[in-house]
């Protein structure tokens, strides 16, 4: 049985998913990109389970982002085919999804966190 929380489109804090699936976020879309354009640009390195694009509540416009579904096997091959590559005159950013912090703290220790990853990688070059 599946769990309430996949029913809104969120991470399931739960840990409970039908399939094993992952979901990426796409960041620095440019404002016209569609959910079928998301598609289209996965579609050659994975099956797209879903696709939508981040939208303003007020006005229905695009918010610049937007995020896939991809079976696990293959998200890490999307992720590092993308990551960084042109797409409309852009730089894509492309990561796995983490779930929305719910209390200030909470979005603080996240922030620390991704602050600590990017760190680790941009020295693990220097290492090297």
């Amino acid at each position: 049985m599946p769990c309430a929380c996949m029913a809104n489109w969120v991470h399931c804090q739960h840990g409970a998913t039908e399939t094993m699936s992952k979901i990426l976020y796409f960041g620095n879309l440019p404002f016209t990109v569609t959910a079928a354009d998301l598609t289209k640009l996965v579609k050659p390195f994975s099956e797209v389970i879903s696709a939508r694009i981040g939208l303003d509540r007020k006005t229905y416009k695009s918010r610049g982002f937007g995020f896939v579904e991809v079976p696990d096997e293959t998200a890490k091959a999307v992720v590092t085919a993308l990551h960084g590559t042109q797409f409309h005159g852009r730089a894509l950013r492309v990561n796995e999804s983490a779930p929305r912090p719910s209390s200030k703290r909470e979005k603080m220790l996240a922030d620390r966190a991704r602050k600590e990853r990017e760190w680790a990688e941009d020295n693990s070059d220097i290492d090297d």
